[in-house]
């Protein structure tokens, strides 16, 4: 029997060790087998620490991380070393200027703007991880306080029909504003 979706409902003590493990598991799989594209749709944005390599369990993964926390802007960045495009979308809002600027300029040091695509849209209330074989939705922003405070309902998906369906959703982002 395989699982196709699993809903997660995640309190400040339960559920983000959850949270964090599946995150760690998207994350390894598409670098692993890099997608041609990865999305980060969320209202507010951070960049957060996805992977704990302070003792060098993921140094096979990518050896450059060396052993520390890796964060958010450090797998988009493999992920785009790896030929994925990452788009990310996203509102205007002062606690995103940091991420969005370090991301920029990330890229741009390692000459992969061009693989790279920020949206802002004042009206985004979406919340999703949209990867090649996988989606992440739900009611968390992509925050400490959304990985580790907040209550949050999840889902995530493994169905390629729902993942198909999704990444046309979040492709209409590109082009309009």
């Amino acid at each position: 029997m395989t699982y196709a979706y699993r809903r997660i409902f995640k309190s400040q003590l339960t559920g983000s060790a959850t949270i964090s493990e599946l995150l760690l598991s998207m994350f390894v799989g598409e670098l692993l087998r890099p997608p041609a594209s990865a999305w980060i749709v969320s209202p507010w944005v951070s960049n957060v620490v996805l992977l704990d390599n302070r003792n060098g369990s993921f140094d096979a993964v990518n050896p450059e991380w060396g052993h520390r926390e890796v964060r958010l802007t450090d797998i988009l960045l493999a992920l785009m070393t790896r030929g994925s495009n990452v788009a990310i979308v996203t509102r205007n809002q002062e606690s995103n200027t940091k991420f969005v600027a370090e991301f920029r300029e990330l890229t741009e040091r390692h000459l992969l703007q061009e693989r790279a695509t920020i949206r802002i849209r004042e009206t985004l209330h979406t919340k999703g991880i949209l990867l090649s074989r996988c989606l992440l939705l739900g009611s968390m922003n992509l925050t400490y306080n959304g990985l580790q405070i907040n209550d949050e309902w999840i889902e995530f998906s493994l169905d390629p029909e729902d993942v198909a369906r999704t990444r046309l959703e979040f492709e209409t982002y590109l082009s309009s504003s």
